[in-house]
């Protein structure tokens, strides 16, 4: 058998891999663009997350369906293992430096001006189970479209880890800039994707990227409204 065939215990290259490494990599490529050409959606607005949660989970099971069953992947390939002590140490770490990092770019004025025009009052309005689905369908779907699947896919068939990172980082990035335009203020987004990605890299386990993703989306989306409710802001 070839490196590329025993690398990790995972299938060896072939065409068809590769076209259903394409197909996935098109489909994800749509996700992206999706949010910038289609009206805006609300935060607030219960349709709005309930449909953006479908869509998630919908692109996440064909994702599962062409990795797992098409390609014949194990789990482990897409970083799917159960984590060990050494890998919670390291996110816990990459969790803290990232808040350092992220409250650093808020105290950019440019930044700052930008987002008193995006943050509003609308991240209340949306029921606490529907933000709580947000947040989980964000952290378990997003690091398996973007880190699992995209640094991955793109990492075998390139052959550059980096590359695989790289570009990941931009999808990432690239969807964010319905809410965050594509100002300066898309910085925050971009911290946070490259923690996520370096915590990936450093670490190939999916579930501790699910876990800071959902702290970071947890605190924005569950803890700040519950604050604001009770200092009288909605």
């Amino acid at each position: 058998m070839t490196e590329d065939a025993t690398s990790g215990q995972y299938a060896v290259r072939n065409g068809s891999n590769l076209l259903w490494t394409l197909l996935g990599m098109g489909l994800i490529v749509a996700y992206c663009i999706a949010p910038l050409i289609r009206p805006h959606v609300s935060l607030g607005d219960t349709h709005d997350d309930l449909q953006a949660i479908a869509h998630d989970w919908a692109l996440v099971l064909v994702l599962a369906l062409l990795g797992l069953v098409a390609q014949k992947r194990p789990a482990g390939f897409f970083g799917l293992q159960a984590p060990t002590w050494r890998d919670v140490l390291v996110m816990v770490g990459v969790f803290v430096a990232t808040a350092v990092v992220v409250i650093l770019v808020l105290q950019l004025p440019v930044v700052q001006m930008t987002m008193r025009k995006i943050h509003a009052p609308n991240l209340i309005a949306a029921p606490f189970d529907v933000r709580l689905g947000l947040v989980l369908t964000a952290a378990i779907c997003e690091e398996f479209i973007f880190r699992g699947f995209v640094i991955e896919q793109v990492r075998e068939w390139s052959g550059s880890l980096q590359f695989g990172a790289g570009l990941s980082l931009i999808l990432f990035v690239l969807p964010h800039a319905w809410l965050y335009g594509f100002t300066t203020a898309l910085l925050v987004p971009a911290v946070l994707g490259a923690a996520l990605t370096l915590l990936y890299v450093r670490r190939r386990n999916l579930p501790v990227c699910m876990v800071m993703h959902a702290a970071v989306d947890g605190y924005s989306l569950l803890l700040v409204p519950a604050l604001m409710r009770a200092h009288g802001g909605g």
